[in-house]
This record gives C-alpha cells, structure tokens and sequence, in this order.
C-alpha cells in the first residue's frame, strides 16, 4: 500500500517508519527532516497546515497515518507554541483530511492520547465505551479536538477511519529505575498498533459502526486504570509489560 506519514521525524513517525518499510510503499511528511535516512522513501518537508504541501502530501495515497506528533522544533514563546499546537491540531487535521478525501483516501490512521481520562481516578478501569473527560491542557485538548475533527469526516464522508488511544510513550529500557505509570506505552508497541490498524478493512458502508473505531493503546500491565482487550481486534499484542514480574519482587 501506498502510505502517508504525518510527523515522521518524531520517535514514533520512526517507529511505524521501521515497522512498515518493508512492505509498504511509504511518503513522509514533517517540518524537519527524519535523524534516519531511508533509501528510496519520500520525504516532504512542509507542515499540514499549508495548503499545497497537504494536497501534495496526499496524492495517490492508499492509507493516511496521522500520528499528531508535534514537530521537532516549536516556538520558544509559550503563547505561541500554543498557538501552533491548536493551529496543528485543528486547522492542520481539518485541512489534511479534507485534501485526503478529496484525493479519494478512503482509510484514515489518527494517533490520539489516553490522557483525556486523566480526570477519571485510577481506581476505574476505562474501556473505549467511557467519554473523554480531558483537562484544560494543550496536549490533552489539542489531541482530543483533533480526534474529534477525525470521528466528523467519519460520518460525513465514505472513510474508515481509525483512532489509537495511544498511552505515555517511552521505552521500556529508559524507564526501568521509575515508579510504574499506569498509562504507559512502549515506542515499539505503539507502532504494532499503527500497523495493526492498517488490518482494519476500508469500508464503504454507510453504516456508522463500520466507519468510525477507537482502541485503547498501552502497556498490558496487571490492575490497569485502561483496558486494552479491545484492541485486540486488529492485532495488538503489546510486547513490553515494564518489567512487571521484578518489579513485583
């Protein structure tokens, strides 16, 4: 399949870049170019909320791979890093998404955030069926306006479009000394959740349930605040539980 990817320079655009490379046909897209250098990828460097570089992006693309990842580079100015957060995360998902269906892209990846349960108490344990109850945040708002902008295209236009969940990501190895966090989510199993989406059947029923899914991704970790079986259904099955057994002992 021909695929774009959005934010391919941040750790997780790397991730998914490794895990599909192989069988895919895949076009980056970022403000700064990837620290790794694949031979024969395109890469366009530009941002989603230019108009021109969106269609370009877009052209003779099987499959969009949103991840939400920020670019490398924000403003130092904490208004206007805001700012272009929600420029990013409003304007830039309506503007790239529009260009995709109008290129006649019928399957949409978006990478969202369990973080917009932050309110609920650890004590709950959260499905996909629970309502997002994020706080006044910008990483929180911006992901959750963004997966919002994701479900309307779902029902406006024939798309499949998919939401990942996603919990805090880290790598497993980096984290080893730290307090366990209940949300998180290795790098490389947040990619084999992207890669499993891709799983999803493009559908061009009218029926809603068919068009529109969110999964729940993170670490299976013993008493967890979120539940992850659902996910199950498109192939994930995590890798990294976070030392789980030593840090029982």
């Amino acid at each position: 399949m021909n695929i774009l990817i959005t934010g391919a320079s941040s750790r997780l655009g790397q991730q998914i870049i490794a895990k599909l490379v192989s069988n895919h046909q895949l076009r980056l897209l970022d403000s700064t170019m990837p620290d790794i250098k694949y031979e024969n990828l395109e890469f366009i460097q530009g941002s989603i909320v230019e108009p021109n570089i969106a269609h370009e992006a877009v052209r003779n693309i099987d499959v969009l791979i949103h991840t939400g990842e920020p670019p490398q580079s924000l403003p130092q100015d904490p208004l206007k890093r805001k700012q272009m957060l929600m420029d990013l995360a409003t304007r830039g998902t309506h503007l790239l998404f529009k260009a995709a269906v109008e290129a006649g892209v019928k399957r949409f990846i978006y990478g969202s955030t369990l973080e917009i349960f932050s309110n609920y108490p650890d004590d709950i344990y959260i499905s996909e069926f629970y309502k997002p109850l994020p706080k006044p945040e910008m990483h929180q708002l911006t992901r959750y306006l963004g997966e919002l902008t994701c479900r309307e295209f779902a029902r406006t236009y024939l798309v499949t479009v998919t939401s990942l969940r996603l919990g805090k990501m880290v790598l497993e190895e980096e984290v080893v000394d730290q307090d366990l966090d209940l949300m998180w989510l290795d790098f490389r199993d947040a990619a084999r959740a992207f890669q499993g989406a891709l799983r999803r059947d493009q559908s061009s029923s009218v029926q809603w349930t068919q068009r529109w899914a969110v999964y729940h991704i993170c670490a299976p970790i013993d008493n967890p605040k979120f539940l992850i079986s659902q996910a199950g259904q498109i192939g994930y099955h995590p890798q990294h539980n976070f030392q789980r057994e030593k840090r029982a002992t």
